[in-house]
C-alpha cells in the first residue's frame, strides 16, 4: 500500500507523549514485548509518519539460539525467527548493514534509498527499493557500559524505513530518536526476563525453573510429590578421561548426554540435573499424567535413548551405561547451602532408583526397573531373583526389559 503523508497534525508532541505514557505503561505492567513492538510501529505509521518496516534483534543468553530476529511490515503480521548459534559468520547476516554497524560500533546510520549507489551498498537495500522504501535508519542502543556491552554483544539493534516521499524529516528523525531510545528500555526489560527464563529452563530445567519463579527459592521450599525417577550412568568413563584428550572426551560425554537427555524430553521427563558422567530425570505423576503413563514414559525413553546412541556414526555409540527405574514420593524442592541452593529430588526413591543402576553393572543389563515400574508398563520383563541392595533390609525385586 502507498504511503499516505501524515499532514495537519494538531498537536506532534501530543502524539508523540501518548505513545510514551503508552509504552511506560506496558513496561511497568505485563510486558508482551512482540505484541509491543508490533503496536509502535503501527502507532507510528498511522499517527505520525509513514513506517514501512521495522526491525529489531538481540543477542541471546542461550544454549543454542543466537539471536531472534522481528521484522513488521505495514498491512502484514510481525514475523519473528530465531537463528541458531553458527559455526562461523552467516554470509547474509556478514551482508547487512546491522553487521557494519555493530562490527564498528555505529551508534546511529542512516542511507537514502533513493539513491542507486546507497541502495547497492547492501543486498537487502535492493528489496527494500523494491518495496518502495524511500529512506532508512538504524539505531545501536548497548545496555550498560560500553566495555561489557562489546564483550557481550548485549544491546538492541532497530532498524526503521519510510515509503514516504522524500524519506524522513529531520523532524521524523528527532522523533524515532526519542521513542526508540524508550524503547530500547522496554527491550532491555524484556532481554532480562528472557534471559532469566532461558538460563533457569537450561541450567534448572523448566518444571525446577517455573517452581522457583514461583516463589519456591528459599532453603526448605518445596514439596512431596510422585514422580518415575530415572538415573542414567556412563560405564567405564574414568577408563576414557584417562585415555582421551579432554576436548575429545568432552565432545564424547556431550553426544552421550544429547541423545540420552534428548530421549528423556522426548518424552514428557525433565532432567534435573548431570553428575559427572551420569544423570537425573524425573517423569512427574499428577491427575495428568498417571503413574502407568509415566512409567510407560520412563521406560521407552531409556529404551529409544539406548537405540538412538547405537545408531551413531561415532565412537559414543560403543559407550556402555546403565539406567535405574523407579517410582515412589520424593521431596522436590530447595536442598544445600544458605547461599548455594540446588533444586532437585530427595529421599528414599531416588537413592533405590541409584542403587538400581549401580546393580546393572553386576547383572550385565543397561536397564532396571523395580516391582512398582514394571507392573505399571505392559511389555516382556525378565525377571531376576530378589537382589540385596545396600542400604535395604530387604531384597527387591529387579526387572529388565526383553
Amino acid at each position: 500500500m502507498k504511503a499516505k503523508l501524515r499532514q495537519d497534525i494538531p498537536n506532534l508532541e501530543s502524539g508523540i507523549r501518548d505513545i510514551e505514557i503508552w509504552l511506560t505503561g506496558q513496561m511497568l505492567g505485563h510486558m508482551d514485548f512482540l505484541s509491543l513492538f508490533s503496536e509502535l510501529s503501527q502507532r507510528i505509521d498511522k499517527t505520525l509518519f509513514p513506517l514501512l518496516r521495522s526491525h529489531v534483534t538481540m543477542r541471546q543468553i542461550h544454549p543454542f539460539i543466537d539471536h531472534t530476529d522481528h521484522t513488521w511490515y505495514r498491512d502484514q503480521a510481525l514475523n519473528s525467527n530465531s537463528q541458531p548459534r553458527p559455526e562461523g559468520e552467516r554470509l547474509i547476516w556478514v551482508k547487512s548493514p546491522l553487521y557494519h554497524m555493530v562490527e564498528n560500533f555505529i551508534p546511529e546510520m542512516r542511507y537514502d534509498l533513493t539513491r542507486p549507489e546507497n541502495v547497492n551498498l547492501f543486498p537487502i537495500f535492493s528489496e527494500f527499493a523494491e518495496k518502495g522504501a524511500t529512506d532508512y535508519i538504524a539505531f545501536l542502543f548497548p545496555f550498560g557500559d560500553i566495555a561489557t556491552a562489546k564483550k557481550r554483544s548485549d544491546g538492541a539493534l532497530s532498524s526503521w524505513a519510510t515509503d514516504k516521499e522524500g524519506g524522513f524529516t529531520e523532524q521524523d528523525v528527532n522523533v524515532l530518536r526519542r521513542l526508540v531510545s524508550l524503547f530500547s528500555v522496554s527491550a532491555r526489560l524484556h532481554k532480562r526476563e528472557q534471559t532469566l527464563d532461558d538460563v533457569l529452563a537450561a541450567y534448572m530445567g523448566p518444571l525446577a525453573g517455573q517452581q522457583v519463579m514461583d516463589g519456591k527459592n528459599q532453603r526448605g521450599d518445596g514439596e512431596i510429590i510422585q514422580a518415575v525417577i530415572w538415573i542414567c550412568d556412563l560405564r567405564g568413563s574414568s577408563s576414557l578421561a584417562d585415555k582421551m584428550e579432554m576436548p575429545d572426551y568432552l565432545a564424547l560425554l556431550n553426544q552421550f548426554f544429547e541423545v540420552m537427555a534428548n530421549a528423556v524430553m522426548n518424552e514428557g521427563g525433565e532432567v534435573l540435573k548431570f553428575m559427572g558422567d551420569g544423570f537425573l530425570a524425573i517423569f512427574p505423576t499428577s491427575k495428568d499424567n498417571a503413574i502407568s503413563e509415566a512409567a510407560a514414559q520412563a521406560v521407552t525413553a531409556a529404551q529409544r535413548g539406548g537405540e538412538a546412541l547405537a545408531s551413531l556414526k561415532t565412537e559414543a555409540r560403543k559407550l556402555g551405561y546403565g539406567i535405574g527405574i523407579h517410582h515412589g514420593d520424593v521431596m522436590f524442592g530447595n536442598i544445600g547451602a544458605r547461599e548455594r541452593l540446588d533444586f532437585s529430588v530427595i529421599g528414599p526413591a531416588v537413592n533405590k532408583a541409584s542403587r538400581l543402576q549401580d546393580l546393572t553393572k553386576a547383572l550385565d543389563v543397561r536397564i532396571l526397573v523395580s516391582k512398582a515400574v514394571a507392573e505399571q508398563v505392559n511389555i516382556p520383563w525378565h525377571k531376576y531373583p530378589a537382589q540385596k541392595i545396600p542400604g535395604l533390609d530387604e531384597p527387591i525385586d529387579v526387572l529388565t526389559p526383553l
